[in-house]
């Protein structure tokens, strides 16, 4: 490999600003507890990311503002070592919570994951989204066998759909176009509808997990809960929409259900024994992994989408159109 390099990142200077901007790295210049990753493949998050590309980057609290990198979902290779890494070694295939790029350099200390033989770049780039479904249905004491529903069908509930299946849970998925559901079918769900047939289709949920962000699926994963139910907020109800005109605490649920309601999706990145913490982030990619390397978590099928990294604004605009036939959708650097 030569000593110089060029690094390409995409950056959001703005609403609809991103841009692919490059710079030259010296490999000289990688310290001794450094690797050097290159890109295989990263994965567009359609709900985070969208918003930030629409210019709503602050509305979730603690976001950097513009301008700001964009992607969490890389997986790569290691290309070198420095001197002192010994946890690692040049040609293995990791995973980090890595912006889109070409690229980077990280500390062998940082949260990198190895990805298994077995496991392709492809489908271990949607590890991260496939973790927030795990945490979600961890924070609220999930039970295996018991039934999950999941509201809203973009990237983050496909793979909450099919993880559920793999830890043991009854299934079901209500989402806002047919594509969609069939697709919650293909990965694991026993039942799916399309959203407002929930409650007479029978659905009945120990646990919901919501990731739409409309007050509809908010009202209807209320109405589905059963008694002494419990629901994953993995979503942002109402956002960039105006006030539900109805309350989203009203005693009929809330009270008359004795429902739990819980913002989720927060995993620990401490790195401590597991009798400390049993599942960290770590542990849960780790999860996940073995999951796909034994073949309970067939995320293959919901990637509609496979782009060259350099046609990063096109996916960004077709995901901008809200496409219900956009489900995952992966950038290719390589």
């Amino acid at each position: 490999m030569h000593n110089q390099v060029t690094l390409t990142r995409a950056v959001l200077h703005g609403a609809r600003d991103l841009r692919l901007e490059q710079e030259t790295y010296s490999l000289d210049s990688l310290g001794d507890h450094q690797i050097f990753v290159e890109t295989e493949v990263s994965a567009l998050s359609t709900g985070t990311d969208l918003g930030n590309y629409e210019g709503r980057s602050r509305e979730v609290p603690t976001a950097p503002d513009y301008p700001r990198w964009v992607g969490y979902s890389n997986i790569g290779v290691i290309r070198r070592c420095g001197a002192r890494v010994t946890r690692w070694r040049e040609g293995q295939r990791v995973f980090a919570p890595k912006p889109h790029q070409s690229a980077y350099v990280a500390n062998d200390d940082e949260l990198i994951v190895p990805v298994p033989d077995g496991v392709s770049p492809e489908v271990a780039s949607f590890c991260y989204l496939t973790n927030l479904g795990v945490a979600g249905m961890r924070q609220l004491g999930y039970q295996a066998g018991e039934r999950v529903t999941v509201v809203g069908l973009g990237v983050i509930g496909l793979c909450t759909v099919a993880v559920a299946q793999a830890m043991g849970a009854r299934v079901s998925a209500i989402a806002n176009s047919p594509f969609r559901r069939d697709l919650a079918l293909r990965v694991g769900a026993e039942h799916a509808c399309l959203a407002g047939e929930g409650k007479q289709s029978g659905i009945e949920a120990d646990l919901i997990v919501l990731t739409a962000n409309t007050w509809d699926a908010y009202r209807e994963s209320v109405d589905i809960a059963r008694y002494g139910g419990r629901i994953s907020v993995l979503g942002f109800p109402g956002r960039a929409q105006p006030d539900p005109g109805f309350n989203p605490l009203a005693m009929e649920w809330f009270y008359g259900k004795q429902l739990i309601l819980a913002g989720s999706g927060f995993s620990p990145r401490a790195e401590v024994p597991p009798q400390e913490i049993a599942f960290n982030v770590r542990r849960n990619i780790e999860l996940i992994f073995d999951y796909a390397r034994r073949g309970k978590l067939p995320l293959d099928r919901i990637i509609t989408h496979r782009f060259p990294a350099h046609q990063l604004v096109d996916a960004y605009e077709l995901a901008l159109t809200h496409s219900k036939q956009m489900a995952a959708a992966i950038f290719d650097w390589r």
